[in-house]
């Protein structure tokens, strides 16, 4: 029998792809731009985690460059003449039309503070000025790409948005893939240099932190999952540098993150003044229909408008000090937020028109990161940087009868959880310690019935009839709705139960439960919010297919009887398995017949 052997053409080929392959790794492998500096140079390894508002920035190239030696010029003043006539500088003036000693400030002999210096270079890179920053840098090779911690092959942040670079002491830069200038930041000579650097901050003189939440509750890296009207607290290190004098502070949070106190004195401030002028707010009345209807939709675009932005910000000045300063913030998140303002631009005579807007309610989501910005007045502009966002979640349930297989309407249920074996339900806006869930006094807490949407701590609405249905049934649609509770505003880390008024008469339990809203990233890169609301544990799919607005992975309900919690995971696990085995029968039955 003779033997098989591969054309010869067919192994020139493979073989050079092998050494191609090969010598594409060893490329890969060695530092790009500078990663190794001269030996002389101090460097330092560098870790940052890079954010979005709070969303990790997964799969995504940054740069970081050393610019010490252009901060150290623009300080001193050690401008040369060469610096001067050079065509970078030249070319500057020329092309922006502009004289670089009056634009920026800099020259021979100009010197400036730390700050200015700091706030000169950013302006410099953020107006399009990179050539004349790395005319007065003179360090060509000091730009290093970030990669996975522990694997340089792969250049960009990891799925929790981190990444590693090597990098000289002093002032340094981030930039995107695009050369964009993202945040200033000095790197120490030692191994302390580990950033949180959000994409929306120019700024790393300030730290800001969530002090008084646990691990558990963290939706991801710089974002929580936390329950409508509970306390947060914020920190936030100003760096001494921006102290010298007094600084102005700007505390802007989303609106229904509503801030409590501040450990210094502070000024509440209407971000759209005495009146809200639908023009600042781009949003045009239509004069085709009646001013009544006209106002309706007025306030509902207003209210969706407030919602996802700034209603109030609130100013304080912290004092100049010597060393870093830290602030304490007190927040909660609000289900609601009331405003009375006068409305201008709705009629045609411009009159003003008294309006009383709710801000939240329907426009609530768990897909909503509550964000804080800062803002600092400084003498040479601005500084913006972003405390870390929060977020809620929520659960469904579809009551049902004994049997487990039939809806059943008009259910009332109390809600509490448990902690070190002291349980709490809930009743006038707060958790309130019980001894025994029996012989409650229904006067004391607050009772949860069947078709309903509840926004803990806010009010109720009922839930929607979803008239998108191909076979839409109004009256059949409003009865399904009776046998459904839906919750938002819950959070992370408590260990939750629903308990049936009627328990002490049927000998029910309570149903225990947890809530979650976490960021995980697919195979593809794709990154996807997993939550309570869309992955019911204790699932039932002939009663979610029963349930109107029902979408599998976006909107679940769990059954109120326990004996069916592990039934939607039992089938998924033997739908998954036989999956496989299919695919693996495929598989073999292709290899057996290529065979013959």
């Amino acid at each position: 029998m003779m033997q098989k052997t591969w054309p010869s053409y067919i192994y020139k080929l493979f073989l050079g792809l092998v050494i191609i392959t090969g010598l594409v790794f060893f490329i890969n492998l060695l530092p790009f731009q500078g990663d190794v500096h001269a030996a002389e140079k101090d460097l330092q390894k560098v870790e940052v985690t890079f954010t979005s508002k709070g969303v990790p920035v997964f799969n995504t190239q940054f740069t970081i460059k050393n610019l010490q030696n252009a901060y150290n010029k623009i300080k001193s003043g050690n401008i040369t003449s060469d610096n001067v006539n050079s065509s970078a500088w030249q070319e500057t003036e020329q092309q922006r039309g502009v004289i670089v000693a009056d634009t920026f400030g800099i020259g021979p002999g100009v010197q400036h503070t730390s700050e200015e210096a700091e706030s000169i270079l950013r302006k410099m890179l953020n107006s399009g000025a990179d050539d004349l920053v790395n005319e007065l840098n003179e360090n060509s090779k000091s730009t290093s790409v970030f990669h996975y911690p522990n694997n340089v092959v792969r250049r960009y942040t990891d799925n929790d948005g981190k990444a590693v670079a090597t990098t000289e002491v002093g002032l340094n830069g981030i930039f995107d893939n695009d050369g964009n200038l993202i945040q200033l930041l000095r790197v120490k000579h030692d191994s302390s240099n580990k950033f949180s650097v959000d994409i929306n901050s120019s700024t790393d003189l300030f730290e800001g932190k969530i002090t008084n939440l646990s691990n558990n509750m963290k939706a991801n890296t710089n974002s929580y999952t936390v329950e409508f009207g509970q306390e947060l607290t914020y920190q936030l290190t100003i760096d001494k540098s921006l102290l010298t004098q007094d600084l102005p502070l700007a505390i802007n949070p989303q609106t229904n993150l509503v801030i409590d106190n501040v450990s210094i004195p502070f000024t509440k401030v209407p971000a759209y003044g005495d009146t809200i002028s639908l023009q600042s707010l781009g949003i045009t009345a239509d004069s085709s229909i009646n001013s009544n209807a006209s106002l309706t939709v007025l306030k509902s675009q207003i209210q969706s408008k407030f919602y996802n932005n700034i209603l109030w910000g609130y100013a304080v000045t912290v004092p100049k000090s010597d060393t870093s300063v830290t602030l304490t913030i007190k927040a909660h998140l609000a289900p609601e937020v009331k405003l009375n303002s006068q409305l201008q631009g709705a009629t045609t005579d411009g009159s003003l028109i008294p309006m009383e807007f709710l801000v939240g309610d329907s426009d609530l989501s768990a897909q909503t990161n509550f964000f804080m910005n800062i803002v600092a007045t400084t003498n040479t502009g601005s500084l913006d940087y972003s405390m870390p966002t929060v977020r809620t979640s929520g659960i469904n349930f579809a009551s049902v009868d004994a049997s487990g297989k039939k809806l059943e309407r008009k259910q009332s249920y109390i809600l509490g959880y448990e902690k070190n074996s002291q349980k709490f339900v809930y009743g006038d806006n707060k958790w309130n310690p019980v001894n025994s869930l029996d012989n409650l006094d229904l006067s004391t807490v607050q009772t949860f019935s069947g078709g309903n949407q509840y926004y803990l701590g806010g009010s109720a609405s009922a839930i929607p009839l979803n008239t998108k249905l191909f076979s839409f049934n109004a009256e059949e649609n409003r009865k399904i709705n009776e046998s459904l509770i839906k919750f938002l505003g819950l959070g992370q880390g408590k260990n939750y139960f629903l308990y049936p008024v009627d328990s002490q008469d049927k000998g029910k339990k309570d149903l225990p439960f947890t809530v979650y809203n976490k960021d995980s990233l697919r195979s593809n890169g794709q990154r996807v919010t997993h939550t309570s609301i869309g992955e019911a544990h204790y699932e039932d799919y002939a009663i979610n297919g029963l349930i109107p607005d029902y979408q599998a992975g976006s909107v679940e309900y769990n059954v109120t009887i326990l004996d069916q919690n592990s039934m939607g995971t039992i089938l998924r696990i033997i739908f998954g398995i036989g999956v496989i085995c299919l695919l693996i029968i495929i598989v073999l039955i292709l290899f057996v017949r290529k065979g013959r």
